[in-house]
Parts: C-alpha cells; structure tokens; sequence
C-alpha cells in the first residue's frame, strides 16, 4: 500500500490533495468526484483518502449485491473508484443512486473517481447523473514536465537503475503527456 510520502504532488494534481487535506471540512458537500486519466493517480488519491477518513475503498463492480447499510459508514466516509463503469448499466446506477442517498441521510462523506466526465455519458438514472453532477469535481490534470520528470526518476529508482539527468530531459521532451506513459 503506498502511502503520502509516496505520491508526488503537483499543480496537476494539487485539486485533489488539498479536498484531502481539508477533510471532513468540505464546505457543505457530501462528497467529491475526482476526475483523471487512467494512471492519472485516482486509486493512489482513494487510499491516501482512506489513510485519513478511515474510509473502506470499493471498486464500483464490488458493490453490486452488498446490502448498503454495510457499505455506508454513519458519520464517515466512504470511497468508489471507477463510478464511470456503472454508467448504461441500470442494476449498478440503480445501486449507486441507493448508496448515495443513504450516505447524506448518514452523513458520510464520499470520495468517487472517474476517468470520463460525467456529463457527456449516458446515464440509465437521471437522478443519479443530476445527484453526482451536484458534487464538486476535482480534476487531476495532464501532469506537466516537472511532475513527468519526477515520475520516471522515481521509476527507475524503483528499478534499481541510475539514469542522467540529460536522458531523463530528452525522455519528457518525447514521451506522451499522460502517467500511463511512464509506467
């Protein structure tokens, strides 16, 4: 499990961390969507969430046949990654509507990650777009070069290899603009 001292902060991603920082102040709001690419650090952000909340993380899928009261902590938190995934599915969207409304009446705070904009998809549940709509989004965004440089030092350390400062430099100025690149 990784923890704080292993994600790397950036202005890409800063969003998230200080919705983490502030917890449970968030100003009203029930819960929070954060919104990245795939590798972006969403599951990353979910457990470091967790690590303070004390939240338990579900996957969307996991939560399919699981009787809410046992998901929904009272005056807590909770986390959903991948809430994109149950979107054109009615079982899924029809859970997460159900969750969702039992977590404001418990007063549990709510931490969902998406890698698409919930906007532009197709919902089966218009209520359940409208209620995750109302959250405030935390974007996590294209990481910039400082965070790309960052990224692939630390993958090679991880790697046990030492690599130049001037090859790191030629890497991001060639390498795709998203995390995924690095891995």
């Amino acid at each position: 499990l990784l923890g704080r001292e292993d994600f790397l902060v950036s202005p890409c991603n800063i969003e998230v961390i200080e919705w983490i920082d502030i917890y449970p102040d968030w100003y009203g709001n029930n819960g929070i969507v954060v919104l990245g690419d795939k590798c972006s650090g969403k599951t990353h952000l979910s457990w470091l969430f967790s690590e303070k909340s004390g939240a338990k993380v579900y996957r969307i899928s996991e939560i399919k046949d699981e009787i809410f009261s046992d998901i929904v902590p009272i005056e807590s938190a909770l986390v959903i990654d991948d809430i994109d995934k149950a979107v054109g599915d009615y079982e899924m969207e029809e859970n997460l509507f159900h969750i969702i409304n039992y977590a404001i009446e418990c007063n549990t705070k709510m931490f969902f990650t998406t890698s698409k904009t919930l906007v532009n998809l197709d919902f089966k549940i218009v209520d359940l777009k409208t209620r995750l709509l109302s959250f405030p989004v935390a974007n996590i965004y294209v990481p910039d070069d400082d965070l790309l440089k960052a990224l692939l030092v630390k993958q090679f350390m991880e790697r046990g290899i030492i690599v130049a400062p001037d090859v790191i430099e030629f890497i991001v100025k060639h390498i795709e603009r998203n995390p995924s690149s690095v891995k």
